[in-house]
């Protein structure tokens, strides 16, 4: 094949991925709604969905279904769009497919994830025994026990299983506040696949996490915190 029959070919399937990102996006914007979602609350709900799209591809490149999520925020297409215009707009992440809620994390959106959300403590990550963080984690499979502590004091006695853990987090989600039922379901998520891939580094992370959750949230945590007792 000549160069120029090379040419052709790669400026057809140019042309060709150009008319179905076009089509695709008329069709997402047909009879598109008013948006619902208040102001006051763009800016949190952007970062509360990169956060979920990133935690439910785990990965970046495959793509993730996002329409439960929408449904779970009670938000309408123009809200969903609204709140990722912004991650599109600096390629963290990408839409993907024919239908409405599908998309991927880029390299660089999930870089982006690893700075400031897995890596660096943005979510009180440190979990040293003197920062007041929960101390050990002793990783073996859904029927691991946690053997941990707040402060310096390690509760060496407490033990509690991580699926007893999971469950109330989840629970818990339910009555509370939007912004803590995504932290509390995003790490119950985390821990359980931590769990499951017996990664003791990354189940010390989300017990941190879980530290810091229960140190800030409302009263809505009830049975997480009879696991995972404040110290006094």
């Amino acid at each position: 094949m000549t160069i120029e029959g090379v040419v052709l070919i790669v400026l057809a399937v140019w042309a060709l991925r150009a008319l179905f990102v076009w089509t695709r996006g008329r069709v997402h914007r047909w009879r598109l709604p008013e948006p619902s979602l208040a102001p006051g609350r763009l800016e949190m709900s952007q970062g509360l969905a990169f956060r979920a799209v990133c935690r439910l591809a785990r990965n970046p490149g495959p793509p993730v279904n996002m329409r439960y999520y929408f449904i779970e925020q009670d938000w309408n297409r123009a809200d969903a769009m609204l709140v990722l215009s912004e991650a599109l707009k600096h390629d963290l992440i990408r839409v993907r497919g024919w239908r409405f809620g599908s998309y991927s994390v880029t390299r660089k959106g999930w870089a982006e994830y690893q700075s400031k959300f897995i890596w660096t403590g943005g979510e009180g990550v440190n979990i040293s025994s003197s920062s007041g963080g929960f101390v050990v984690a002793n990783v073996g499979g859904h029927g691991s026990v946690v053997h941990g502590g707040y402060g310096n004091q390690t509760n060496v006695g407490a033990q509690v299983s991580h699926q007893q853990l999971i469950e109330a987090l989840r629970a818990d989600a339910e009555t509370a506040t939007p912004d803590e039922a995504v932290r509390a379901r995003e790490y119950a998520d985390d821990l359980a696949s931590a769990v499951e891939g017996q990664d003791q580094d990354r189940t010390a992370r989300v017990l941190g996490r879980i530290n810091t959750l229960l140190t800030t949230a409302s009263a809505a945590f009830t049975l997480t915190r009879q696991f995972l007792p404040p110290g006094s």
